[in-house]
């Protein structure tokens, strides 16, 4: 491992005190050519992106990542760098520019320069059919899906066809009438919306590896070919590429797919190179890597492997072409410093030239403000000998700029010798968007009136002549039941407990789910009556009001160092809405880890002691207990609040000063664990308590909170609530946030379900210390800890690794976390002590052994542990063999397949599925959500705690039907998923002006909307008019309409109907069975919609 050492450490030194950044620039200046600038690693080539930025015009900058693998990886290249890979090969810029790279990307062998460059330019009035347009996508190896969500796909809905290709930021829409282009736009990935009209676009290939038949054939022969003693059944990289799928690992064949290949130096031939150093140590230690990889891998038999010589550019032609290029001769800064504080001293002390310029710089807003504030205001004396100015940007080394006497100082890079060197803009922040959970086909569904079935898709019948798309739903001996799309909401997934046995149908001809219906109906009123019961004295207490005015909370707001997401900002002002109430609040703020719960809960606790209130925040561990108590203290450091922490390490002496000085209102905010708990902490001024980590304390620790002190606000966070807390969600006893939108730059993690075998720990734990990054290894059991030390030690000897648990004393725990945080340690063995809110946004790999014995939410805990920053992140779940229980099996495939940003919260509902009736909501209805599912026995509980609970009953639904075609046709929008989708969207919105949303956001990817399926939005429109007014329903035919009335109808509405027919009895009557009839003799669907919403303007 010589090569990842020596790496290292270059990294912890980065030449911080050269001037490379400045020589760049004017050789740069001094020469005509384009430039490409060799530095060591990734992490000194982005120093020197952020540098040249400082000195340059942006756009004459770019980066070209290397692919952050190692060789012979089992990981393909991540889609970001691809992508950024593609543009800077496709950029027109037509003055001479800069790229800076890394020596990495000398040894890779790249497709030929030509499968980079785009195809030919195409304008809006460009004349193309949407199938000519079909067929060049196809032939560039794009994958057709229904939605467009990663590069490489192509959608296609009726005249608008949707293209993500690698050289633009978002996806193309292009919508083509006529066999003309009529209109070009950037669609957003989250929302599906377009939100930029262009003129042009480009197309490139969206994949360098490709699955078309060309391409598989010269695979294929070239397979055979030099692997001659190999047996192609066995190995699964060749079967996946045979069957036309690109598969993780694909790179180690790459030369397979060409008859010859580029070097990098050969893509960027037009540019004059330079280099920051000799790099003919580098070259020896990353050859010797190459082959030390290749005996390590070379034996598996699924797996065989191009030998070094012919999958990487040959050595001494590498060594051949460093050898000419020209290396930087940059100058030691005059000035340099190894702490901000000592540059703060010369500065004040005049040690500088006199007539020098300083620019201090920050990346971090609270960092940058107080640079600005200091220095806005400086002596005469320095104002006499320096001008000096502040600025916010990327992470820079020092530097000097000779043309403007300017020197150039980083606060955090200085301070910290090690810091995240991001140098991609930010992306504009979305608003939050939910997962629809949409039963698919095959799956068990209820029906609420006709029991269990197996949703078999959606199916076109014509019914008099009208045709109308179905929902189709196979029962007992092959019955089938056609769902009007009016009663979509009687449809409900039904969530089958992990180990049940083969599930029997219900019959739509027997009696018996009518009366399992009834019984878990007759449960789930007793059910929410004992729920009413225990959350009664809270609803009926009062709490203290906890106001703020505007002002004073901006002044809090603006020390915020970062960008709040929509979502943290909706959830701080719902919780502001809800202290000011003398109703005590209720509420879960769920999130996935690294969200920003804890602002949230910080802005809270500011409100509290800004209204003279005391706050309590409770932690599930002392670890956690530390680091928040570390980061209010920090928070907090410029206003005048007090805050102190207690915990199992806290001596008695504190421990009892701590407890006055709280009950003697000396202390504004407590931070603490379950200690508090057992301890005589007087609640009386408290005005809010923070339960941190819900999912981590018993219900009993909760209950005692709730039973002692009745008025207090509570806010709970959580990335995955416990059941018991999404029932009570469900049955609307405590308000929710959802924080779902990512912080900026975050990428989905990377997970993997794998065999534990030393060879996968050694790479997974290599590649990350490869690229400069550290490594948790998650060992639950204390006593075989040093033992797996010793293993990780003798494969990898230079690899410095840590050991944290909770049995470790205080000051252990806290040397091993130090070191780890500070570079020291590359990987920490501990225990699930680190899901508890540890945040190291250096940690991007995440190995989990024996992941079999853990929970799905503590899974996905853990798993949120890495990925903090802008980085990949891996996360393994190991498992020493395939014969693990089938509970355990199905925990892990569901992990896999939630690892999205943000799937936290439906992480904890599938935790709620798998777990069953019984354990979540207790025995007595165990067997009544087994017959009817968790779904229809939770909206029966909800039903019955609103009856419960007011005099509101919820109205049966109501009927509308024109007899006429109302649905979406699959030639407007093809896929079957999607349909199913608008239609429970639209059955649950309830707002006309949500609908004229939907419908533009139909318009915007399908194109103007055929007149069923307006059909289809306006009988729901006229469904929201008169929910809750009393009428049932309104059936229309073409000689009248009917609006069936219900005996709750309200008064002022009988009223207005009879003073119609009192205006005008041949048009409008009333019979005996509770019908408003009004006859209008019109064919015409859509006059009758406008008649019967004229009524409704009368009656309403």
């Amino acid at each position: 491992m010589a090569f990842i050492i020596h790496n290292y450490m270059l990294k912890k030194n980065l030449n911080n005190n050269r001037n490379y950044s400045y020589s760049i620039k004017e050789y740069f200046e001094k020469n005509n050519n384009s430039l490409c600038v060799l530095a060591r690693d990734n992490n000194e080539a982005k120093y020197l992106v952020n540098e040249l930025k400082l000195l340059l015009d942006n756009a004459l900058i770019s980066y070209f990542p290397d692919n952050e693998l190692l060789p012979y990886d089992h990981f393909s290249i991540p889609e970001s760098l691809l992508k950024n890979r593609f543009k800077i090969i496709n950029s027109n810029i037509k003055d001479k520019n800069i790229v800076v790279s890394s020596i990495k990307n000398l040894f890779e062998r790249f497709p030929p320069k030509n499968l980079f460059k785009s195809t030919k330019k195409y304008n809006v009035g460009s004349e193309i059919t949407i199938n000519q347009l079909e067929d060049i996508i196809d032939s560039l190896n794009y994958t057709k899906k229904p939605n467009v969500e990663n590069i490489n796909e192509y959608s296609l809905r009726g005249g608008i066809i949707d293209i993500y290709t690698p050289i633009y930021k978002n996806p193309l829409r292009i919508e083509i009438f006529d066999e003309k282009i009529e209109s070009i736009r950037f669609f957003d990935v989250k929302t599906q919306l377009s939100n930029q009209l262009i003129d042009s676009f480009s197309i490139t290939r969206g994949n360098l590896l490709l699955n078309e038949k060309g391409y598989i054939e010269k695979f294929i022969n070239n397979w055979r070919q030099y692997f001659q003693d190999s047996d192609e059944r066995y190995c699964d990289l060749f079967q996946k590429i045979k069957n036309k799928e690109i598969p993780e690992g694909i790179e180690i064949y790459f030369p397979f797919f060409f008859n010859n290949t580029d070097s990098f130096n050969k893509l960027f031939e037009d540019y004059d190179f330079i280099k920051t150093n000799d790099f003919s140590d580098y070259v020896n230690s990353y050859f010797n890597y190459i082959y030390e990889r290749y005996e390590d891998e070379k034996d598996d038999i699924s797996r065989p492997l191009i030998k070094p010589i012919d999958l990487f550019n040959k050595k001494n032609e590498i060594e051949s072409f460093l050898s000419k290029v020209k290396k930087i001769n940059a100058k030691t800064l005059q000035y340099h410093f190894n702490k901000f504080s000592d540059l703060e001293n010369s500065i004040k002390q005049l040690e500088f030239k006199k007539n020098t310029n300083i620019c201090l710089i920050s990346s971090i807003e609270n960092e940058y403000q107080k640079l600005k504030q200091k220095y806005s205001n400086v002596s005469d004396s320095i104002k006499s000998q320096y001008t000096i100015s502040v600025i916010k940007t990327d992470p820079i080394r020092n530097i000097y700029d000779e043309t403007n006497n300017e020197y150039f100082y980083h606060k955090e890079f200085i301070d910290k010798g090690i810091y995240d060197t991001k140098i991609d803009k930010v992306n504009k922040l979305q608003p939050p968007t939910i997962t629809e959970n949409i039963f698919n086909e095959g799956e068990y569904v209820i029906h609420e009136d006709y029991g269990l079935g197996i949703y078999s898709g959606l199916e076109i019948l014509d019914i008099n002549n009208t045709n109308n798309e179905y929902l189709k739903i196979i029962y007992l001996n092959d019955e089938k039941l056609y769902v009007p799309l009016r009663s979509i909401e009687k449809i409900t997934s039904y969530h089958k407990k992990s180990g049940d046995k083969e599930l029997i149908l219900d019959s739509l001809s027997s009696l018996k789910w009518k009366s399992k219906k009834n019984k878990a109906k007759q449960r789930a009123f007793d059910h929410a009556a004992e729920i009413l019961d225990l959350e009664s004295r809270r609803l009926q207490s009062h709490s203290y009001v906890l106001r703020i005015d505007n002002e004073s909370f901006e002044k809090f707001n603006n020390e915020f160092p970062y960008i709040e997401t929509p979502d943290q900002l909706t959830a701080i002002e719902s919780i502001r809405s809800d202290i000011k109430l003398i109703k005590p609040m209720n509420r879960v703020l769920c999130g996935d880890v690294g969200f920003g719960k804890t602002e949230v809960a910080m802005r809270a606790s500011y409100i509290s002691v800004f209204s003279d209130k005391q706050v309590i925040i409770i932690t599930p561990s002392t670890v956690l207990c530390d680091q928040h108590y570390d980061s209010f203290l920090k928070r907090f450091s410029n206003f005048p609040i007090s805050i102190q922490k207690l915990n199992r390490y806290t001596t008695s002496k504190l421990k009892e000063k701590t407890i006055d000085d709280f009950n003697t209102k000396k202390i504004d905010i407590l931070v603490t664990t379950h200690i508090a708990f057992n301890n005589n902490i007087n609640f009386s001024n408290v005005g809010l308590l923070i339960i941190d980590e819900e999912h981590k304390f018993g219900i009993k620790q909760k209950n005692y909170i709730k039973d002692k002190q009745e008025s207090l606000h509570i806010l709970y966070l959580s990335a995955t609530p416990i059941p018991r807390t999404m029932n009570m969600v469900f049955s609307g006893l405590k308000d929710f946030s959802f924080l779902q939108t990512a912080p900026l730059n975050r990428i989905n993690i990377k997970s993997f379900l794998k065999m534990h075998t030393n060879q996968l720990i050694k790479e997974a734990l290599s590649r990350e210390k490869i690229r400069g990054g550290q490594s948790f290894i998650l060992q639950n059991d204390i006593g075989k800890m040093e033992s797996l030390q010793n293993e990780i030690e003798r494969i990898l000897p230079e690899y410095k690794v840590g050991i944290a648990h909770g049995k470790l004393k205080k000051y252990e725990i806290r040397q091993v976390m130090n070191d780890f945080i500070s570079g020291e340690l590359d990987g920490l063995i501990c225990t699930t002590i680190v899901e508890m809110g540890l945040d190291i946004p250096n940690a991007n790999t995440m190995l989990i052994i024996n992941s079999h014995k853990l929970g799905l939410s503590q899974l996905h805990q853990l798993r949120g542990r890495v990925g903090r920053s802008a980085k990949q992140g891996y996360c393994y779940f190991l498992i020493p063999s395939n014969d693990i229980p089938k509970s355990a099996k199905t925990r892990l495939e569901s992990i896999i397949k939630y690892s999205k940003l943000g799937q936290g919260f439906l992480i904890a509902q599938e935790d709620l599925d798998l777990r069953g009736g019984g354990e979540i909501l207790g025995d007595k209805q165990s067997g009544h959500i087994n017959d009817v599912g968790i779904s229809l026995y939770l909206s029966m509980l909800k039903d019955a705690i609103n009856t419960n609970n007011s005099s509101d009953h919820r109205h049966d639904r109501c009927e509308i039907n024109f007899y006429d075609s109302a649905y979406i046709d699959s030639n407007y929008l093809p896929s079957p998923t999607e349909r199913l989708k608008i239609y429970k969207k639209i059955s649950n919105t309830m707002n006309n002006k949500k609908l004229d949303d939907i419908k533009n956001n139909l318009v915007d990817r399908c194109g103007n909307m055929p007149v069923e399926s307006l059909n289809l939005l306006n009988n729901k429109k006229i469904y929201n008019r008169i929910i809750n007014t009393g009428i049932k329903g309104i059936k229309s035919y073409k000689d009248r309409t009917n609006f069936i009335l219900s005996n709750a109808l309200k008064k002022s509405i009988l009223d207005n109907l009879l003073m119609l027919i009192s205006k005008d009895s041949v048009r409008y009557s009333l019979t005996k069975d509770n019908k408003f009839v009004c006859k209008f003799n019109e064919t015409d669907s859509n006059k009758r919609r406008h008649n019967v919403n004229l009524v409704l303007d009368e009656i309403l």
